[in-house]
Order: C-alpha cells, then structure tokens, then sequence
C-alpha cells in the first residue's frame, strides 16, 4: 500500500473508508510508512511519529523492509518514468512497487501513472 492511501486513512480524507477496509490485508513497504507519518504530521495530525507508527503496525498485516533485491526494479521503473514528459515516479512510488512486485502482492495507491506503467502486479486506485 502506497504512502497516499495512508496518509487519507490517517487525515481521513476521500478514500479512507476503502483503504481502512483493506489496511488489515495491507503489507506496508518501510520507506512508504516513513513518508505517510511525515505527511500526516505535517499536515497536523496530532499523534506523535511513534504513535503514528505503532497505530500503524496494530492496523496492518505486516511491514516490509526496502532490501536491496527491489533495487535495480525501482531503478528501472524511475529510468522508465524519466523518460515521460508530464508526469513522474517519486522515489517512494518507485520503492513501494518494487517491493509489492517481490511480493507480488497488488498495489493500492492513489497516482494515475501507475496505470500506465509496466507493472508485474496489480494496481488498483483508491479514489
């Protein structure tokens, strides 16, 4: 699950009852739950970054570390997106596909592009 769903679950924003259905099926890629407890607080969530975390971990299925394996695919799935005009993978999309393709889990996420990207899995939006 991308940073985005979780920051609407957190914030709850348009599309949070969706994602809090899923987050108990949720595998958290590290990195992504890095960002979504930075934006949740930076956009006044009032929990604390360890609160945030724990409530995080309870409501999940698991929390994946980024390893080195996922490297060189979110490598390619950034060199892929450099090469479009409009739109561009951020890092934290890059990582959190790569490790949903090692897990070949599907992908919830909130971006458009993502559609449009050669992915070995599954992605569905959110909102």
């Amino acid at each position: 699950m991308d940073a985005s769903a979780i920051v609407a679950w957190l914030l709850n924003e348009r599309g949070s009852a969706t994602v809090g259905r899923l987050l108990q099926f949720a595998v958290l890629p590290a990195p992504n739950l890095a960002e979504s407890i930075r934006t949740a607080r930076s956009h006044g969530h009032r929990m604390t970054s360890d609160q945030l975390y724990s409530r995080l971990e309870a409501s999940c299925a698991g929390i994946e570390p980024f390893t080195d394996v996922d490297a060189p695919r979110a490598a390619e799935l950034l060199l892929f997106s450099d090469r479009r005009t409009n739109d561009r993978l951020s890092l934290g999309d890059a990582l959190c596909i790569a490790v949903a393709e090692r897990l070949q889990l599907p992908l919830v996420g909130d971006d458009g592009l993502w559609a449009e990207l050669p992915l070995e899995v599954d992605f569905h939006q959110f909102r």
